[in-house]
């Protein structure tokens, strides 16, 4: 059923123009040795507020293993927003930081991320991200979907201010070797000035490994 939300438009049209959005992702993931994986990716953002996607990107990721608890990681993102009735293109360049914990039966990925985005018509931003991720009953043998949660804090470097800020709650419905499926909603707020605006988005995630 979510498959069909979020790939027809008879499904997009359940939604009503109520301030939320559709995302939908999938990532490639190659591992090159025990050490070094390579990641492409891609996510896409449909707006029920107009009605139609309004941002994309491309995504190539290298991440090395420097020990067994902490990696860092190389990225080229190309992105396109639909802003004044036209697709507006940028490019991000980002370098992570990622530490990981597994107290008891938990997982915990703790990623911070400086980020460079360029754009065509604006000028270039500079961000700190945070990105952490709680992933729960992981050394259970259970066949049943396994919750998560994850929260992005993203601060400006040009203004020194917290301008975005997500929480996700969801569930990895499928993970199998070669096969990982996710689903989860997350609670989105934004200032793109001094004023906040609340979103709701609803998301699918396929993760192929090869």
């Amino acid at each position: 059923m979510f498959f069909l939300v979020c790939y027809t438009p008879e499904g997009f049209a359940q939604f009503n123009s109520d301030g939320s959005y559709l995302w939908n992702s999938t990532s490639i993931i190659y591992s090159i040795d025990d050490k070094t994986d390579l990641i492409l990716g891609n996510k896409d953002h449909y707006s029920n507020q107009i009605n139609r996607f309004d941002f994309f990107y491309f995504e190539l990721i290298g991440y090395r293993k420097i020990s067994e608890k902490f990696s860092m990681g190389l990225g080229l993102r190309q992105t396109e927003s639909y802003k004044s009735k036209k697709w507006n293109p940028g490019q991000t360049y980002m370098l992570y930081g990622v530490y990981f914990l597994n107290p008891g039966n938990v997982k915990i990925r703790f990623a911070n991320r400086l980020a460079s985005r360029t754009y065509k018509t604006d000028e270039t931003q500079y961000g700190l991200d945070n990105i952490t991720t709680f992933d729960f009953f992981t050394r259970s043998g259970s066949k049943l979907p396994k919750p998560y949660l994850t929260d992005e804090v993203f601060t400006s470097m040009n203004t020194w201010k917290v301008n975005t800020i997500r929480l996700y709650g969801g569930f990895h419905i499928l993970r199998m070797e070669h096969l990982g499926i996710d689903i989860y909603y997350c609670h989105m707020k934004t200032r793109p000035a001094d004023t906040w605006n609340d979103y709701s988005v609803f998301g699918l995630s396929t993760k192929f490994r090869i």
